[in-house]
């Protein structure tokens, strides 16, 4: 065989020279040389094809590199050359379809050299990658069996492949495969094999996956565990092990003398003291012993002593930490439940003392937010009061100042959460927004020298003012945010609230544009992209709104491409705990709910997309692989909301809608939204291609329960009644199929009444000639019921005119062209009113009736400003563009089925 060996390292190096100069033409043209007297030359081979896939052809990069795989080389060169372009054609196809090969080419090659460990190692870590578990667990005992007395690496490879493999296994055989590893762990502590903290964390997990806690607590507490002493995981762990355990008197032990020797700031240990202290408390109250209730208080004065010490010692710092303060409020609150009483004064002062101390700080408000429950109206006015004076407004100096505008602003937020704003009516909540657009104004001059990736100081005074006009006043409040996103333009709360505000109004091109300078990446696309991804169509930028489902992708692609190596390199550098947490990552995004949100989406724009003519449409559904697209309920039970709805900021009271909630302008999508738009693609296609009756049967029964649910808040009207568009046109492709006249005739029947139902009340919104998300949804999705009637009519038909002259059926093909005839006048009458509606939204009109609008009692400062009336305009504008544009592509997307039909 030739392999490496066979082609000198001088005759090489200009290969070599030329790749690191990216000259690939230029090396190829070297091998070409070499190769005509050496044409079966491995390394040549596998250079070649790296060369190949890197300009771009691929089909024969890997033809190459199957070629040279079924010689079973063993060069290391040779080797990673193949692994880079088998890895390279993976990412291509954002797949790693490739991994196979990878671990089938150093399979080869370890049975052929079974003692290198370089390609042993490539072994296991290509196992690795292509999620192998038992696989590389052999791999690893290979390892250490045969290289083993060099390093114990190998040996807890294979202890992790167990672990790994034992999650996978049914229940019986997992526990088998638990007890090996916890043996073999056992194993390595008598030999001294355990020399760092992974492998001390990677014994407790064997443990503690068979749930021996006690055992796991007897490993960190004994000679293994000094190695830790200083690790703040396993201390961690160790505290969650006493709190499983109930050992209250050793986890009060460690908890105290933690905040006492080492963090007083460490708020996991003031929950665990206060949790073993309340517990014992517990024990001693069910004691016969008189002196119970003595020893209860004796213990609940040593905890204030502790506070009050630890607060004492904080207050002489520079920068007091807020711990030893905030576990104050938290034992009041403690001590309140356990008295089943309400907080007294002695707490609510502490509660004071608290704002006092922290009130310049952008987290009051959320750190003192468990503790402002159960205040009455009086007494929630009264601690507003308290806290007022405790801010000296008579401060002169600019830090101060800045300080007093935190304060103010937290104080702002304490009084929303009480309600004291919530039944305000019109006027007040005008002169409410008033009051902090000045506060807003004032905080200004303080921020003059901040750079243009800093928010303003005073940017939540806006928010606030917003959050209380979105009820009412909608436009009024995006001015107010959109003055703000001037100063601080990367304030990621004033975008999210103006992209809300602007969906509610129908508006799309401000929101993606918005959207863009969020820099919105990584994990975020998983976790953000919903606010702008979620019902995309339901605004007709069709082709904006694809985009923006497939700017989401990276993060899926990277995923399966990224993830592995990750994986990879914990195992290399030993960190274990790693290996797991990345695995979880992995399926979080493999499963990632919002991944298929996204692609559900997509393949209603492209069907959309496609619906524009007949002959594309049919190559759409005929190219369109729908075993992919999954509804049932185990698929739907996999899926993880990774979703963030809690980014937004709230102040509003516990037991109200969150910002969050309000401003949705449609309801949060679950799986029965999944549901629906992945059996319709399915019912589309099968109906396209001419599909057995029994198979679409089935579908349309699917869709049929799923629409007829009472409990589907997910969907919205129009979509139930796309829904049932979709099932009739099932029942009559089933009666077609199964040849009964009179149920065809029935069905056509059906069907035209659930279509005209449908008309009707998408005529009925937009006869009012008022632009809103929800008026441009219902026309959007009238659109994709137009296209799917289109769709399956035509197929419909041309099933009739194949079932020859049979009597009747012609009289059927020709009703099913009345249908088609009457759709069409509908879609022109929409056209009409269509055109009624883009002359109400054109720029003139509009500002002719929101400027007196923004103007109007009660008046909003700002808009009666001189010098901001021609950003208002500028405002207004960027509605009627966008509310234009949003008609004229439905009017396109109408006029385009109309020549269809």
């Amino acid at each position: 065989m030739s392999t490496n060996n066979d082609v000198s390292e001088r005759k090489l190096r200009p290969i070599y020279d030329a790749i690191d100069s990216l000259n690939y033409k230029g090396a190829l043209s070297q091998i070409s040389k070499l190769q005509k007297k050496q044409p079966d030359a491995l390394i040549l081979k596998s250079l070649k094809a790296l060369l190949l896939e890197k300009i771009g052809k691929s089909s024969e990069a890997l033809v190459i590199c199957n070629e040279v795989k079924e010689r079973k080389p063993t060069d290391e060169t040779v080797l990673q050359s193949l692994t880079t372009v088998y890895r390279s054609l993976g990412k291509r196809q954002y797949l790693n379809m490739f991994d196979e090969e990878i671990v089938q080419i150093y399979e080869n090659a370890a049975k052929i050299l079974p003692n290198n460990e370089e390609i042993a190692s490539h072994m296991f870590m290509a196992m690795v990658r292509n999620d192998d578990y038992k696989g590389q667990q052999q791999a690893a005992l290979k390892l250490h069996k045969t290289f083993g007395k060099r390093t114990n690496r190998y040996y807890f490879w294979w202890i992790m492949s167990l672990i790994l493999q034992a999650e996978q296994a049914p229940a019986a055989q997992s526990g088998i495969i638990m007890t090996i590893a916890e043996r073999m762990m056992i194993k390595a502590a008598e030999e001294k094999r355990l020399e760092e903290i992974e492998e001390v964390h990677l014994y407790c997990n064997v443990l503690l996956a068979q749930n021996k806690v006690k055992e796991a607590l007897e490993v960190i507490e004994g000679d293994i565990g000094k190695k830790c002493k200083d690790d703040t995981e396993i201390f961690r762990v160790k505290q969650e092990l006493l709190l499983k355990l109930e050992n209250w008197s050793s986890l009060h032990t460690i908890s105290k003398n933690t905040l006492i020797e080492t963090n007083p700031d460490d708020w996991k240990s003031y929950l665990t003291y206060f949790d073993s202290l309340f517990h014992i408390n517990g024990d001693n109250s069910s004691s016969t012993d008189g002196d119970s209730s003595s020893l209860i208080g004796k213990n609940f004065d040593e905890a204030r002593e502790l506070i009050k010490s630890l607060q004492e010692k904080e207050s002489k710092m520079d920068t007091p930490m807020r711990g030893p303060y905030l576990a104050e409020l938290e034992f009041d609150r403690r001590v309140s439940l356990h008295n089943k009483g309400a907080l007294d004064e002695v707490s609510t002062s502490h509660i004071v003392d608290y704002f006092r101390r922290f009130a310049s700080k952008t987290c009051c408000f959320e750190d003192l937010q468990p503790y402002l429950q159960g205040f009455s109206s009086e007494r929630a006015k009264k601690l507003i009061d308290e806290f007022n004076a405790t801010i000296d407004y008579s401060q002169t100096d600019d830090k101060a100042k800045i300080k007093n505008i935190y304060k103010q602003i937290n104080l702002h937020k304490v009084e929303r959460y009480f309600g004291l704003t919530a039944n305000f009516d019109s006027e007040e909540t005008i002169n409410y927004a008033n009051k902090l657009w000045k506060l807003y104004q004032d905080s200004l001059q303080y921020g003059i020298d901040l750079v243009d990736t800093e928010d303003h100081y005073g940017d939540e005074f806006i928010i606030l003012g917003c959050h209380a006009l979105i009820d009412e006043y909608k436009k009024k409040a995006i001015l107010l945010l959109e003055t703000a996103l001037l100063k601080s333009k990367h304030n990621f709360q004033l975008q999210l609230l103006l992209i809300r505000l602007y969906q509610i109004l129908g508006v799309y091109l401000r929101p993606i544009e918005i959207y863009k300078t969020m820099d919105i990446k990584h994990i975020q696309l998983d976790t953000m992209s919903h606010y702008i991804v979620t019902r995309s169509s339901s605004l007709a930028f069709y082709k904006e709104a694809l985009q923006s489902c497939k700017d989401t992708l990276p993060i899926y692609r990277s995923n399966v491409l990224e993830t592995p190596e990750m994986i990879v390199h914990a195992y290399k550098y030993g960190t274990y705990s790693k290996v797991k947490e990345f695995i979880e990552f992995r399926r979080e995004l493999d499963n990632s709910l919002q991944r298929v949100l996204s692609n559900r989406e997509s393949i209603r724009l492209e069907i959309i997309a496609a619906s524009q003519n007949a002959k594309e449409i049919t190559d759409y559904l005929n190219e369109m692989d729908i075993s992919d697209l999954h509804y049932n309920e185990k698929f739907c039970e996999s899926l993880r909301d990774n979703r963030d709805f809690e980014v937004m900021v709230n102040f509003n009271p516990s037991e109200k809608p969150s910002i969050e909630e309000l401003t949705r302008s449609s309801p949060k999508l679950d799986n029965i939204w999944i549901k629906l738009f992945t059996i319709i693609p399915h019912i589309l296609k099968n109906i396209c291609f001419d599909k057995a009756a029994d198979e679409i049967s089935n579908l349309v029964a699917d869709l049929e329960k799923l629409v007829g649910e009472k409990e589907a808040p997910s969907l919205t009207a129009e979509e139930k009644q796309l829904g049932k568009i979709v099932i009739k046109l099932g029942f009559l492709y089933i009666a077609i199929k199964e040849g009964n006249l009179d149920q065809i005739s029935t069905a056509i029947g059906q069907f035209k009444l659930v279509l005209d139902e449908a008309y009707a009340n998408v005529i009925s919104e937009v006869k009012l000639l008022e632009f809103s998300w929800s008026v441009i949804n219902r026309l959007a999705i009238f659109l994709e019921i137009t296209s799917y009637t289109v769709i399956g009519i035509k197929t419909m038909k041309k099933l009739l005119g194949t079932k020859g002259k049979k009597s009747g059926q012609r009289e059927l093909s020709n009703t099913l062209q009345t249908v088609n005839v009457s759709l069409k006048e509908k879609l022109l009458e929409i056209k009409n009113h269509l055109n009624a509606l883009k002359e109400k939204v054109k720029l003139e009109e509009v500002l002719g009736v929101l400027l007196p609008s923004l103007k109007s009692i009660p008046n909003l400062e700002f808009c009666l400003l001189e010098e901001k009336e021609q950003f208002m305009r500028h405002t207004i504008s960027r509605l009627s563009s966008s509310w234009i544009k949003s008609i004229e592509n439905l009017a396109k997307e109408f006029d385009n089925r109309i020549t269809l039909i």
